[in-house]
Protein backbone atom coordinates (compact mmCIF):
# COMPACT_ATOMS: atom_id res chain seq x y z
CA UNK A 1 0.00 0.00 0.00
CA UNK A 2 1.23 3.09 -1.13
CA UNK A 3 2.97 5.64 1.52
CA UNK A 4 1.23 8.37 0.91
CA UNK A 5 -2.08 6.50 1.28
CA UNK A 6 -1.59 6.33 5.17
CA UNK A 7 -0.53 9.82 5.52
CA UNK A 8 -3.63 10.98 3.43
CA UNK A 9 -5.84 8.81 5.43
CA UNK A 10 -4.54 9.76 8.43
CA UNK A 11 -3.92 13.64 8.21
CA UNK A 12 -7.80 13.35 7.21
CA UNK A 13 -8.80 11.13 9.84
CA UNK A 14 -7.10 14.14 12.27
CA UNK A 15 -8.91 16.58 10.48
CA UNK A 16 -12.04 15.28 11.14
CA UNK A 17 -11.41 14.71 14.91
CA UNK A 18 -10.21 18.59 15.59
CA UNK A 19 -13.10 19.84 13.14
CA UNK A 20 -11.52 21.50 11.02
CA UNK A 21 -10.50 21.67 6.64
CA UNK A 22 -7.48 19.48 5.80
CA UNK A 23 -4.01 21.89 5.22
CA UNK A 24 -3.52 23.37 1.76
CA UNK A 25 -1.77 20.70 -0.59
CA UNK A 26 1.49 22.53 -0.70
CA UNK A 27 1.65 22.56 3.15
CA UNK A 28 0.74 18.71 2.92
CA UNK A 29 3.58 18.27 0.51
CA UNK A 30 5.83 19.23 2.91
CA UNK A 31 4.25 17.27 6.04
CA UNK A 32 4.05 14.48 3.66
CA UNK A 33 7.86 14.83 3.22
CA UNK A 34 8.53 15.30 7.05
CA UNK A 35 6.88 11.72 7.61
CA UNK A 36 8.75 10.12 5.14
CA UNK A 37 11.90 11.55 6.77
CA UNK A 38 10.71 10.05 10.08
CA UNK A 39 10.09 6.53 8.64
CA UNK A 40 13.71 6.29 7.15
CA UNK A 41 14.83 6.26 10.72
CA UNK A 42 14.48 2.79 11.04
CA UNK A 43 18.00 2.10 12.39
CA UNK A 44 20.33 4.33 15.02
CA UNK A 45 23.41 3.39 16.36
CA UNK A 46 25.27 4.70 19.01
CA UNK A 47 28.24 3.71 21.34
CA UNK A 48 28.15 2.45 24.79
CA UNK A 49 30.63 4.13 26.86
CA UNK A 50 34.11 4.29 24.89
CA UNK A 51 34.33 2.04 22.26
CA UNK A 52 33.06 -0.35 24.65
CA UNK A 53 29.96 -1.66 22.67
CA UNK A 54 28.11 -1.21 19.76
CA UNK A 55 24.28 -0.85 20.27
CA UNK A 56 21.47 -0.69 17.58
CA UNK A 57 17.73 0.16 17.74
CA UNK A 58 15.42 -1.22 15.03
CA UNK A 59 12.08 0.20 15.19
CA UNK A 60 9.15 -0.76 12.99
CA UNK A 61 6.99 2.40 13.28
CA UNK A 62 5.52 3.81 9.85
CA UNK A 63 1.72 2.65 11.33
CA UNK A 64 2.32 3.64 14.80
CA UNK A 65 3.36 7.16 13.54
CA UNK A 66 -0.30 7.25 12.55
CA UNK A 67 -1.69 6.22 15.79
CA UNK A 68 0.43 8.59 17.61
CA UNK A 69 -0.88 10.82 15.02
CA UNK A 70 -4.19 10.68 16.09
CA UNK A 71 -3.88 10.22 19.00
CA UNK A 72 -2.20 13.36 20.11
CA UNK A 73 -2.55 15.68 17.13
CA UNK A 74 0.57 18.64 16.26
CA UNK A 75 -0.53 21.93 17.80
CA UNK A 76 -1.35 24.48 15.19
CA UNK A 77 0.34 28.10 14.88
CA UNK A 78 -2.40 29.30 16.35
CA UNK A 79 -2.97 27.19 19.29
CA UNK A 80 0.36 28.25 19.97
CA UNK A 81 0.01 31.84 20.19
CA UNK A 82 -2.59 31.09 22.77
CA UNK A 83 -0.08 29.28 25.11
CA UNK A 84 -0.35 30.09 28.87
CA UNK A 85 -4.26 31.74 28.34
CA UNK A 86 -7.39 30.23 28.98
CA UNK A 87 -8.97 28.39 26.07
CA UNK A 88 -12.97 27.71 26.08
CA UNK A 89 -13.72 23.59 25.54
CA UNK A 90 -15.20 24.43 21.98
CA UNK A 91 -11.94 25.81 21.20
CA UNK A 92 -10.07 23.06 22.74
CA UNK A 93 -11.99 20.58 21.52
CA UNK A 94 -13.54 21.77 18.72
CA UNK A 95 -12.75 23.59 15.79
CA UNK A 96 -10.11 26.47 16.09
CA UNK A 97 -12.69 29.01 15.77
CA UNK A 98 -14.43 28.06 19.04
CA UNK A 99 -17.71 26.81 16.30
CA UNK A 100 -18.88 23.26 17.22
CA UNK A 101 -17.61 20.95 14.69
CA UNK A 102 -19.68 19.45 12.31
CA UNK A 103 -17.95 15.51 11.83
CA UNK A 104 -20.78 13.77 9.52
CA UNK A 105 -20.85 9.99 10.81
CA UNK A 106 -20.70 7.97 8.46
CA UNK A 107 -17.88 9.83 6.35
CA UNK A 108 -15.81 9.69 9.78
CA UNK A 109 -16.54 5.50 10.05
CA UNK A 110 -15.59 4.99 6.58
CA UNK A 111 -12.21 6.65 7.43
CA UNK A 112 -11.42 5.08 10.84
CA UNK A 113 -12.74 1.39 8.85
CA UNK A 114 -10.16 2.56 5.61
CA UNK A 115 -7.33 3.49 8.40
CA UNK A 116 -7.93 -0.26 10.00
CA UNK A 117 -8.02 -1.98 6.43
CA UNK A 118 -4.45 -0.29 6.11
CA UNK A 119 -2.72 -1.18 9.13
CA UNK A 120 -4.35 -5.37 8.23
CA UNK A 121 -2.91 -5.28 5.11
CA UNK A 122 0.61 -3.34 6.16
CA UNK A 123 1.12 -5.70 9.04
CA UNK A 124 3.36 -4.14 10.49
CA UNK A 125 3.24 -3.86 14.13
CA UNK A 126 5.07 -1.49 16.22
CA UNK A 127 8.81 -3.31 17.27
CA UNK A 128 11.64 -1.92 18.51
CA UNK A 129 14.36 -4.69 18.17
CA UNK A 130 17.71 -4.09 20.12
CA UNK A 131 21.23 -5.95 19.30
CA UNK A 132 23.83 -4.52 21.55
CA UNK A 133 27.49 -5.66 21.92
CA UNK A 134 30.10 -5.75 24.54
CA UNK A 135 33.24 -6.55 25.42
CA UNK A 136 33.01 -7.38 28.70
CA UNK A 137 30.35 -9.74 30.24
CA UNK A 138 29.96 -7.08 33.56
CA UNK A 139 28.77 -4.37 30.59
CA UNK A 140 26.68 -6.69 28.82
CA UNK A 141 24.67 -7.10 32.37
CA UNK A 142 24.40 -3.51 33.37
CA UNK A 143 22.86 -2.98 29.72
CA UNK A 144 20.13 -5.66 29.85
CA UNK A 145 19.44 -4.63 33.69
CA UNK A 146 18.37 -1.26 31.85
CA UNK A 147 15.94 -2.75 29.33
CA UNK A 148 12.70 -4.75 29.30
CA UNK A 149 12.39 -8.21 27.96
CA UNK A 150 16.93 -8.22 26.61
CA UNK A 151 18.75 -11.58 27.30
CA UNK A 152 22.04 -12.00 27.65
CA UNK A 153 24.12 -14.42 24.94
CA UNK A 154 27.98 -14.42 24.07
CA UNK A 155 29.59 -15.49 21.04
CA UNK A 156 33.39 -16.62 19.60
CA UNK A 157 34.75 -15.16 16.85
CA UNK A 158 35.49 -17.28 14.07
CA UNK A 159 38.80 -17.23 13.88
CA UNK A 160 40.66 -16.62 17.02
CA UNK A 161 37.81 -17.70 19.34
CA UNK A 162 37.80 -14.72 21.58
CA UNK A 163 34.50 -13.67 23.38
CA UNK A 164 32.34 -11.02 22.73
CA UNK A 165 29.05 -10.25 25.23
CA UNK A 166 25.69 -9.80 23.28
CA UNK A 167 22.45 -8.27 25.05
CA UNK A 168 19.00 -8.66 22.36
CA UNK A 169 16.08 -10.09 22.44
CA UNK A 170 15.16 -13.86 21.82
CA UNK A 171 13.32 -12.88 18.66
CA UNK A 172 15.86 -10.58 17.63
CA UNK A 173 18.64 -13.24 17.98
CA UNK A 174 16.96 -15.77 15.95
CA UNK A 175 16.24 -13.57 13.11
CA UNK A 176 19.86 -12.72 12.89
CA UNK A 177 21.03 -16.33 13.93
CA UNK A 178 18.64 -18.50 11.42
CA UNK A 179 20.13 -16.15 8.57
CA UNK A 180 24.06 -16.42 9.57
CA UNK A 181 26.35 -19.14 7.35
CA UNK A 182 25.97 -22.51 9.98
CA UNK A 183 30.23 -21.61 10.08
CA UNK A 184 30.26 -18.78 11.94
CA UNK A 185 27.48 -20.02 14.31
CA UNK A 186 29.70 -20.31 17.93
CA UNK A 187 26.96 -19.08 20.28
CA UNK A 188 26.10 -19.17 23.68
CA UNK A 189 23.29 -18.56 25.97
CA UNK A 190 24.56 -16.50 29.52
CA UNK A 191 22.26 -18.33 32.40
CA UNK A 192 22.06 -15.13 34.26
CA UNK A 193 22.50 -14.96 38.09
CA UNK A 194 19.12 -15.29 40.03
CA UNK A 195 17.29 -15.67 36.71
CA UNK A 196 14.74 -18.37 36.91
CA UNK A 197 15.82 -20.91 34.69
CA UNK A 198 14.79 -24.33 33.78
CA UNK A 199 16.65 -27.68 34.89
CA UNK A 200 19.28 -28.51 32.43
CA UNK A 201 21.84 -31.37 32.35
CA UNK A 202 25.51 -31.69 30.15
CA UNK A 203 26.33 -35.02 29.27
CA UNK A 204 29.80 -36.02 27.93
CA UNK A 205 32.28 -38.62 28.02
CA UNK A 206 35.31 -39.79 26.13
CA UNK A 207 34.19 -43.11 23.34
CA UNK A 208 38.15 -44.26 23.60
CA UNK A 209 38.05 -44.57 27.27
CA UNK A 210 34.97 -46.02 27.43
CA UNK A 211 34.35 -48.43 24.74
CA UNK A 212 31.17 -50.30 26.27
CA UNK A 213 29.07 -47.41 27.05
CA UNK A 214 26.07 -46.45 25.67
CA UNK A 215 24.95 -43.40 25.66
CA UNK A 216 21.23 -43.66 24.50
CA UNK A 217 20.60 -46.22 27.31
CA UNK A 218 22.64 -44.20 29.94
CA UNK A 219 20.45 -41.06 28.94
CA UNK A 220 17.48 -43.30 29.38
CA UNK A 221 18.88 -44.21 33.03
CA UNK A 222 19.55 -40.82 34.00
CA UNK A 223 15.75 -39.78 33.21
CA UNK A 224 14.44 -42.46 35.38
CA UNK A 225 16.24 -40.80 38.54
CA UNK A 226 15.18 -38.01 37.61
CA UNK A 227 11.44 -39.02 37.37
CA UNK A 228 11.97 -40.56 40.58
CA UNK A 229 13.66 -37.47 42.28
CA UNK A 230 11.13 -35.06 40.78
CA UNK A 231 7.99 -37.05 42.41
CA UNK A 232 9.47 -37.84 45.37
CA UNK A 233 10.88 -33.65 46.17
CA UNK A 234 8.14 -31.90 44.03
CA UNK A 235 5.24 -34.18 43.74
CA UNK A 236 5.70 -34.04 40.04
CA UNK A 237 4.88 -36.68 37.64
CA UNK A 238 7.66 -36.84 35.32
CA UNK A 239 7.05 -37.02 31.46
CA UNK A 240 9.88 -37.45 29.08
CA UNK A 241 8.23 -35.20 26.76
CA UNK A 242 9.03 -32.17 28.78
CA UNK A 243 12.69 -33.33 27.33
CA UNK A 244 14.54 -31.48 24.77
CA UNK A 245 17.56 -33.31 23.81
CA UNK A 246 20.94 -31.85 21.70
CA UNK A 247 23.37 -33.63 20.52
CA UNK A 248 26.66 -32.48 19.55
CA UNK A 249 28.76 -36.10 19.46
CA UNK A 250 31.83 -37.27 17.75
CA UNK A 251 33.67 -40.07 16.93
CA UNK A 252 35.98 -39.10 19.89
CA UNK A 253 33.16 -38.06 22.69
CA UNK A 254 30.16 -38.24 23.39
CA UNK A 255 28.03 -35.00 24.39
CA UNK A 256 24.60 -34.07 24.62
CA UNK A 257 22.58 -31.38 26.63
CA UNK A 258 19.39 -32.36 28.02
CA UNK A 259 16.90 -28.98 28.81
CA UNK A 260 13.59 -30.13 31.00
CA UNK A 261 10.67 -28.15 30.53
CA UNK A 262 8.15 -28.65 33.99
CA UNK A 263 4.85 -27.62 32.81
CA UNK A 264 3.53 -24.19 34.17
CA UNK A 265 6.90 -24.17 36.47
CA UNK A 266 10.58 -23.16 36.76
CA UNK A 267 13.25 -23.28 39.24
CA UNK A 268 14.24 -20.08 40.72
CA UNK A 269 17.59 -19.93 39.38
CA UNK A 270 20.85 -22.52 38.40
CA UNK A 271 22.24 -22.51 41.58
CA UNK A 272 18.55 -24.56 42.79
CA UNK A 273 18.92 -26.55 39.75
CA UNK A 274 22.50 -26.99 40.81
CA UNK A 275 21.61 -28.30 44.11
CA UNK A 276 19.00 -30.23 42.64
CA UNK A 277 21.21 -32.16 40.38
CA UNK A 278 23.62 -32.36 43.36
CA UNK A 279 20.46 -34.35 45.01
CA UNK A 280 20.27 -36.37 41.98
CA UNK A 281 23.97 -37.24 41.78
CA UNK A 282 23.85 -38.24 45.34
CA UNK A 283 20.82 -40.75 44.85
CA UNK A 284 23.21 -42.52 41.82
CA UNK A 285 25.68 -43.19 44.63
CA UNK A 286 23.45 -44.72 46.72
CA UNK A 287 21.62 -46.71 44.24
CA UNK A 288 24.80 -47.92 42.85
CA UNK A 289 25.49 -49.97 46.20
CA UNK A 290 22.43 -51.43 45.84
CA UNK A 291 21.96 -51.76 42.04
CA UNK A 292 24.46 -52.63 39.70
CA UNK A 293 23.11 -50.74 36.42
CA UNK A 294 23.38 -47.42 37.72
CA UNK A 295 27.40 -48.23 37.51
CA UNK A 296 26.57 -47.93 33.87
CA UNK A 297 26.45 -43.79 34.32
CA UNK A 298 29.74 -43.78 35.70
CA UNK A 299 32.86 -43.56 32.98
CA UNK A 300 36.33 -43.47 32.74
CA UNK A 301 37.47 -39.25 32.28
CA UNK A 302 40.75 -38.48 32.14
CA UNK A 303 43.80 -38.09 28.98
CA UNK A 304 44.50 -41.77 29.09
CA UNK A 305 43.57 -44.86 30.76
CA UNK A 306 46.25 -44.85 33.42
CA UNK A 307 45.00 -41.52 34.07
CA UNK A 308 41.74 -42.15 33.94
CA UNK A 309 38.91 -41.98 37.15
CA UNK A 310 35.78 -43.04 37.18
CA UNK A 311 33.01 -40.23 37.57
CA UNK A 312 29.22 -39.72 36.67
CA UNK A 313 29.00 -38.47 32.81
CA UNK A 314 27.36 -35.51 34.05
CA UNK A 315 29.08 -32.07 34.14
CA UNK A 316 28.50 -30.66 37.43
CA UNK A 317 30.04 -27.34 36.65
CA UNK A 318 28.14 -26.16 34.41
CA UNK A 319 25.15 -24.18 37.73
CA UNK A 320 27.78 -21.59 38.58
CA UNK A 321 26.82 -17.86 38.28
CA UNK A 322 26.48 -16.88 34.38
CA UNK A 323 27.36 -19.65 33.24
CA UNK A 324 27.43 -19.98 29.34
CA UNK A 325 26.16 -22.87 27.49
CA UNK A 326 26.11 -23.45 24.05
CA UNK A 327 23.12 -22.66 21.78
CA UNK A 328 21.47 -25.26 19.20
CA UNK A 329 22.90 -25.19 15.87
CA UNK A 330 26.30 -23.77 17.56
CA UNK A 331 29.14 -25.09 17.04
CA UNK A 332 32.68 -24.42 19.32
CA UNK A 333 35.57 -22.19 17.60
CA UNK A 334 37.76 -24.45 15.43
CA UNK A 335 35.13 -27.52 16.03
CA UNK A 336 33.00 -28.79 13.37
CA UNK A 337 30.62 -30.66 15.39
CA UNK A 338 26.87 -28.72 16.16
CA UNK A 339 24.61 -28.73 18.30
CA UNK A 340 21.62 -30.22 16.66
CA UNK A 341 18.33 -31.93 18.05
CA UNK A 342 17.96 -36.08 18.35
CA UNK A 343 14.90 -37.73 16.86
CA UNK A 344 13.35 -38.51 20.66
CA UNK A 345 11.65 -36.66 23.42
CA UNK A 346 9.85 -33.15 22.70
CA UNK A 347 11.94 -32.72 19.49
CA UNK A 348 10.05 -35.11 17.60
CA UNK A 349 7.79 -32.91 16.18
CA UNK A 350 9.29 -29.59 16.53
CA UNK A 351 10.09 -27.12 13.36
CA UNK A 352 13.51 -25.26 13.85
CA UNK A 353 12.21 -22.30 15.40
CA UNK A 354 10.60 -24.06 18.28
CA UNK A 355 13.81 -25.81 18.90
CA UNK A 356 15.65 -22.79 19.09
CA UNK A 357 13.37 -21.43 21.62
CA UNK A 358 12.24 -24.32 23.64
CA UNK A 359 16.05 -25.01 24.17
CA UNK A 360 16.55 -21.30 25.90
CA UNK A 361 17.78 -22.37 29.11
CA UNK A 362 16.08 -18.85 31.07
CA UNK A 363 13.18 -18.52 28.56
CA UNK A 364 10.30 -18.97 31.12
CA UNK A 365 6.32 -19.03 29.12
CA UNK A 366 4.31 -16.71 30.68
CA UNK A 367 1.85 -19.52 31.98
CA UNK A 368 4.57 -20.03 34.57
CA UNK A 369 2.72 -20.18 37.83
CA UNK A 370 5.58 -21.65 40.19
CA UNK A 371 8.88 -21.78 41.25
CA UNK A 372 10.89 -24.40 42.35
CA UNK A 373 13.81 -24.65 45.33
CA UNK A 374 16.17 -26.53 46.48
CA UNK A 375 17.77 -25.71 50.23
CA UNK A 376 20.79 -27.79 50.62
CA UNK A 377 20.60 -26.53 54.38
CA UNK A 378 17.23 -27.61 55.04
CA UNK A 379 15.89 -29.90 57.63
CA UNK A 380 14.26 -32.71 56.43
CA UNK A 381 12.21 -31.63 52.87
CA UNK A 382 14.65 -29.74 51.05
CA UNK A 383 12.68 -29.03 48.17
CA UNK A 384 10.15 -26.69 48.08
CA UNK A 385 7.33 -25.27 45.21
CA UNK A 386 6.41 -21.43 45.48
CA UNK A 387 3.65 -19.59 43.75
CA UNK A 388 5.51 -17.38 41.29
CA UNK A 389 3.22 -14.34 42.44
CA UNK A 390 4.61 -14.74 46.42
CA UNK A 391 8.21 -15.02 44.43
CA UNK A 392 7.25 -11.53 42.94
CA UNK A 393 6.48 -10.19 46.09
CA UNK A 394 9.47 -11.48 47.98
CA UNK A 395 11.86 -9.69 45.32
CA UNK A 396 9.71 -6.24 45.67
CA UNK A 397 10.17 -6.56 49.11
CA UNK A 398 13.70 -7.36 49.24
CA UNK A 399 13.99 -3.98 46.82
CA UNK A 400 12.17 -2.04 49.38
CA UNK A 401 13.93 -2.45 52.49
CA UNK A 402 16.46 0.71 52.01
CA UNK A 403 13.45 2.55 49.97
CA UNK A 404 12.14 4.44 53.29
CA UNK A 405 14.39 7.36 53.40
CA UNK A 406 13.85 10.62 55.16
CA UNK A 407 16.00 13.98 54.29
CA UNK A 408 18.31 15.01 57.57
CA UNK A 409 19.87 13.35 60.47
CA UNK A 410 18.95 9.98 61.71
CA UNK A 411 17.05 9.54 65.35
CA UNK A 412 19.80 8.77 66.82
CA UNK A 413 22.66 11.98 68.11
CA UNK A 414 25.20 9.10 69.29
CA UNK A 415 25.33 7.25 65.98
CA UNK A 416 25.29 10.50 63.69
CA UNK A 417 28.42 12.01 66.01
CA UNK A 418 29.96 8.73 65.33
CA UNK A 419 29.94 8.62 61.85
CA UNK A 420 30.21 13.01 61.08
CA UNK A 421 33.75 12.41 63.05
CA UNK A 422 34.93 9.32 60.79
CA UNK A 423 34.22 11.52 58.33
CA UNK A 424 36.49 14.55 59.20
CA UNK A 425 39.85 14.32 58.65
CA UNK A 426 42.15 16.33 61.10
CA UNK A 427 40.59 19.59 62.18
CA UNK A 428 38.75 20.16 58.45
CA UNK A 429 34.83 18.74 59.11
CA UNK A 430 33.69 15.97 56.99
CA UNK A 431 30.90 15.98 55.04
CA UNK A 432 27.23 16.56 56.87
CA UNK A 433 24.39 13.32 57.12
CA UNK A 434 22.02 14.48 54.23
CA UNK A 435 20.07 11.44 53.89
CA UNK A 436 18.85 8.70 56.62
CA UNK A 437 16.98 5.33 55.19
CA UNK A 438 15.38 2.76 57.78
CA UNK A 439 15.84 -0.86 56.92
Amino acid sequence: MDDNLNGNVARLLDCFNRGKSAAPKSVQKEKTKDVQKEKTKDVVSTSYGQSSGNIQYTSSSSLKQLTDLEASPTPTKRHQKNHGKQISPGVFYGSPDGKPSKKPPQLLRLLHEIRKDLIEQNDLPPRVAVWATFPRQDQAIQFAESHVNVSLFCYQDHVNGQRRFLATTYEELWRRYKSMDHKYRHHYEIIQEGSPCHLYFDLEFSRSLNVEANGVAMVDLLLSVVSDSMFDIYGLQFETDWTIELDSSTTEKFSRHLIIHVPNAAFKDNSHVGAFVGEICARIARLREIDTKFKELYTLKGDSCAESRSELFLDSAVYTRNRCFRLPLSSKAGKNSFLLPTDRFKCKDMSEYQIFMESLICRIDSNCERLLTFDTEAVGSRGGITDIGLAVDHVKHQKRTISSCTSGKSPFPALDAFVESVASVGNVPGIGIALYCEP
